[in-house]
């Protein structure tokens, strides 16, 4: 078990015991309680907004060490014009990467999706309107979001994806229990570029990642803009990334690769 997921059972006990300690003994003094509640409450929003703590699921965020391969991944598409750009950079260099694709777009641009899934790269879904607030819903509201999306994505290129990335990558238990019911994997990240932000610069995406390409390194960036109204910094970007992949003699492999057994791409301990 995770060490973030062991800590919030031992936190959860402890809140239990001080509950019936102020029943057995008369309530504890408010500035205790306070303390207590807040610090509670701040872990467990920690989990959420940071999956790779794997707080309240097992989450994929990483690969072996000695994998020799880094798997890049996009969100947020796909886009007729800033998906095919990031195709076309690819097909250059004979890197591959998974497309974590929105379910709404792929209806609106099914064309796009068949020309990832040609050029031999991988699919995986990003929930179907992107919602934000995916993690507050209902577990059976989220695994009819990612199903939607699946079969989207089948309809377009014949295949049904079962690596799953939340919006916002924000993974709270009902996520991993809608996550679970559909049958799908949820995917991390152990390098960011925060390239889907307007105004982001490729200069400080490049620095912020770079440092991080290594063996068993799963890359997020982006293909296309949440909302489709800016070119994502990673079309300019990413001819830098691969070129240090190259100088670094690493592969770019599927999330799928990265994985040997349940515990691969777990944090380590």
């Amino acid at each position: 078990m995770p060490p973030a997921r062991t800590a919030l059972w031992v936190a959860s006990i402890g809140g239990v015991a001080l509950l019936v300690r102020s029943l057995l003994f008369g309530p504890v003094p408010w500035w205790v309680a306070s303390v207590a509640f807040g610090a509670y409450a701040t872990f467990a929003a920690m989990g959420v907004l940071f999956p790779q703590m794997e707080m309240y699921g097992d989450v994929v965020w990483r690969g072996d060490l000695g994998a020799k391969g880094v798997a890049l991944t996009f969100d947020d598409g796909p886009h007729p014009e800033t998906t095919r750009a990031i195709l076309a950079i690819l097909a250059r260099s004979g890197h591959k990467a998974t497309f974590f694709v929105v379910g709404r777009k792929v209806r609106q641009h099914p064309d796009v999706v068949r020309e990832i899934h040609e050029a031999g790269h991988w699919l995986g879904v990003h929930g179907f309107l992107h919602d934000r607030l995916l993690c507050f819903r209902a577990p059976k509201f989220i695994k009819t979001d990612i199903e939607q999306t699946q079969e989207a994505v089948e309809t377009a290129c014949g295949v049904r994806p079962v690596l799953f990335r939340p919006p916002v990558g924000h993974v709270s238990s009902r996520t991993a229990v809608g996550a679970r019911r559909a049958g799908v994997t949820i995917v991390g990240w152990s390098a960011r570029g925060y390239d889907g932000m307007p105004g982001a610069k490729a200069e400080r995406v490049v620095d912020r990642i770079e440092p991080r390409l290594r063996d068993g390194a799963i890359v997020m960036l982006h293909d296309a803009a949440e909302r489709d109204d800016f070119e994502p910094a990673a079309v300019e970007a990413l001819p830098r990334l691969l070129q240090a992949l190259d100088e670094r003699g690493l592969e770019s492999v599927s999330v799928e690769a990265l994985l040997d057994g349940e515990e691969q791409g777990r944090a380590p301990g």
